[in-house]
């Protein structure tokens, strides 16, 4: 009669299969919400996540410049997060923060139309106490369909946007990747310019150490109402895209006027509907 050298209890094997069926249901319980649920069902502590600690939203805190740490009377982002986009008056379509025509996502123009951001989401406060003072800045994938979708579910809940209008701005395409910059001290990215931003501004891919994507065009905070800083990238160089999947990892760095800014965005984290959502 023969014995295997190393049996395998029944008790054990039970036991085993129990964790991988554990495993499998909080795998399913941690899904994302914004994979499944669709953006019209978000409550708004939900949109709040998306455009503020989510794969397409991030908070840098970075240290201010020397001429900057005992400022007091600096323009403070009144948002806080990206804001949802308005209702243009008299009944015209979504009016996104980049504040064009009716429904305009583009980078360029200077003012929102009126119903105001939404409120902060709390994130903000100067680290007043330190020698290396520090600020926090919301540094946001601002051309995501997500964020989108997130920001014009914001502006329903609020009231300030019917269905149609949140459809319509949701769908318009954008034809660049544009990224803002929030926070409560803004006044070195008021001073910055497209000219002194060029030669410090870019996506850098993490796969590739060669590829380097510059700046295209810079919307300055104090340009708009709703305090943000705009910094737009081409989607294409050379009749490719200029960021892909086989990046991995892209990292926004910006040094405006002695801040220097840089964040990463993993770009597996950032898909919808399969494909890569900036």
């Amino acid at each position: 009669m023969t014995h295997s050298k190393n049996p395998i209890p029944v008790r054990r094997t039970a036991g085993l299969a129990f964790i991988l069926a554990l495993v499998a249901v909080l795998t399913v319980v941690a899904k994302d919400f914004w994979v499944d649920k669709p953006f019209t069902d978000w409550n708004e502590k939900e949109v709040r996540k998306i455009l503020s600690d989510s794969p397409w939203a991030k908070i840098e805190r970075v240290t201010l410049p020397g001429s900057e740490r005992t400022s007091s009377d600096s323009r403070v982002a009144r948002a806080g997060s990206i804001p949802p986009p308005v209702a243009t008056q008299g009944g015209g379509g979504g009016r996104s923060p980049g504040g064009g025509g009716g429904g305009d996502m583009r980078a360029g123009g200077s003012q929102q139309a009126s119903g105001g951001p939404a409120a902060a989401p709390g994130v903000y406060g100067a680290d007043t106490g330190s020698a290396n003072q520090s600020v926090p800045l919301q540094v946001t994938w601002f051309s995501s369909i997500k964020v989108r979708q997130a920001m014009g579910r914001l502006g329903q809940l609020q009231g300030n946007l019917s269905a149609d209008q949140v459809n319509k701005f949701v769908q318009q395409p954008v034809d660049q990747y544009i990224i803002a910059v929030s926070g409560p001290q803004m006044k070195p990215l008021e001073e910055a310019n497209l000219e002194n931003l060029k030669g410090t501004t870019f996506l850098l891919s993490k796969k590739d150490k060669n590829k380097k994507v510059g700046l295209k065009e810079y919307v300055s905070p104090k340009d708009r109402k709703d305090g943000l800083a705009l910094f737009v990238f081409p989607r294409t160089v050379g009749g490719k895209p200029s960021v892909d999947p086989a990046d991995e990892e892209v990292q926004f760095v910006a040094e405006p006027s002695g801040l220097r800014i840089k964040t990463a965005f993993k770009l597996a984290k950032m898909m919808t509907d399969g494909k890569l959502d900036i």
